[in-house]
């Protein structure tokens, strides 16, 4: 004859027949005690009725999950080939980008992305190391650079002939409401 229930049918630390039967050979105002004991250490007060302590961690132990990894946009990897560029790249006149020139380019780069769901620019490197993206949508056609001047500008245009142009926009300026909206996909 066994022991009682094990530890693996009860998902408890420990075979549960011997303290069974250990506990029924004991004076009864004893098991008394030790089951009100019980009994008060599981209740629950009435303000945490609905609140389950093993919650999280039973669902986080079961619910499989895939890992997370973090999403490079696709514009900063280009521009950290651009950077890369070197004097005469592009024959021997040309020139790479300055550090202040990928430096702001990257700054507008996340810009762009913590606006959301915006068309993706392509992103290419002038011979005279001017870092432009380009847009050609069926809303806008947009040329935008950046010289590393402390500016940038661009210039725009809707298919109805709205036009969109700055020669000279502080860095740090953001593109006008109406520009952006037209960027959007």
């Amino acid at each position: 004859m066994g022991m009682g229930l094990t530890h693996m049918e009860t998902e408890t630390g420990a075979p549960i027949g011997a303290l069974v039967g250990g506990a029924l050979a004991l004076d009864p105002r004893v098991v008394a005690v030790a089951l009100l004991s019980g009994v008060m250490l599981t209740a629950q007060a009435p303000a945490f009725a609905g609140y389950d302590a093993h919650r999280f961690e039973d669902t986080a132990l079961r619910a499989p999950r895939a890992p997370v990894a973090y999403a490079e946009p696709e514009e900063i990897k280009r521009l950290q080939t651009i950077a890369a560029y070197e004097a005469g790249w592009d024959g021997p006149e040309s020139v790479g980008p300055t550090i202040e020139t990928s430096r702001q380019a990257l700054a507008f780069v996340r810009e762009l992305h913590a606006l959301g769901d915006l068309a993706r620019p392509y992103i290419s490197l002038a011979g005279d190391g001017e870092i432009n993206f380009y847009w050609k949508t069926p809303h806008v056609e947009l040329d935008l650079g950046f010289t590393g001047t402390r500016q940038y500008s661009y210039y725009g245009r809707t298919p109805d002939g709205i036009e969109f142009a700055e020669d000279g926009a502080a860095i740090g300026t953001p593109l006008p409401p109406e520009l952006i909206a037209v960027l959007r996909t």
